[in-house]
């Protein structure tokens, strides 16, 4: 059976030294691993403390695998802390434990049980179940498996899912970027019209003291027109 097994370590310590004796010796009794990773929840990612593909896949052998690096490229992003959080409400709910994490897809749990500085080890394994536990006696970890056939298929919709967020993410950058250019073209707009509205205004003003000169004019004009006449 060809499983992707997933092994959270209570000591970091632990992990690593699993991890380099999985890598020097990557088969057992019963099982044999493909590719694994050693994986670290940091701050708000899970980033890639180390990984080999004994498959000779990849360029080297430090290199993650298709279905491992699949995993991380998820895990490692937004899509993977939306879905921690989603599955860490279910976990933690009124339902039992061991059915919720039955009943959840493995990018859920993992992104869900591996806490921030905490390690894990996930390896693609093809085994008598559950023979690769072996690879991890006498260490405190938490182990699951899912079918790898299953969690490809969870990589596949999650990448549809991320391809789907993005573009809606991109779409509402580009209507605020939108909304904010017609923000901004009304704004310069009525900085224009400001412009005019202050010289009309300034023209108002210059008439009425045209007007209010000439009225005084034309009234001292007439008194002294009537003055001459001897009218007045």
């Amino acid at each position: 059976m060809e499983n992707v097994v997933t092994a959270i370590f209570d000591v970091e310590s632990e992990a690593y030294k699993a991890f380099t004796e999985i890598r020097n010796k990557p088969f057992g009794a019963g099982y044999t691993v493909a590719e694994a990773s050693l994986l670290k929840h940091e701050g708000d990612s899970i980033v890639v403390a180390d990984a080999f593909d004994a498959a000779g896949i990849t360029s080297d052998d430090t290199a993650t695998g298709m279905i491992v690096g699949s995993l991380i490229g998820i895990l490692g992003g937004p899509l993977g802390v939306l879905l921690g959080a989603s599955a860490g409400a279910l976990i933690g709910s009124a339902f039992d434990s061991d059915d919720a994490i039955d009943s959840a897809s493995m990018l859920e749990v993992t992104a869900a049980k591996l806490y921030e500085n905490e390690v894990a080890i996930v390896a693609l394994v093809q085994e008598d179940e559950p023979a690769f536990d072996a690879a991890f006696e006498g260490y405190k970890t938490t182990v699951m498996r899912h079918y790898a056939t299953d969690v490809l298929g969870e990589v596949d919709r999650a990448r549809e899912s991320q391809a789907e967020m993005e573009n809606q993410l991109r779409q509402q950058l580009r209507a605020e970027k939108k909304e904010e250019r017609a923000e901004k073209r009304e704004e310069r707009k009525d900085k224009i019209q400001g412009k005019f509205d202050g010289i009309k205004a300034k023209r108002e003003e210059r008439k009425a003291e045209f007007d209010e000169g000439m009225e005084i004019a034309n009234a001292q004009f007439t008194t002294s027109t009537k003055e001459m006449l001897g009218t007045e």
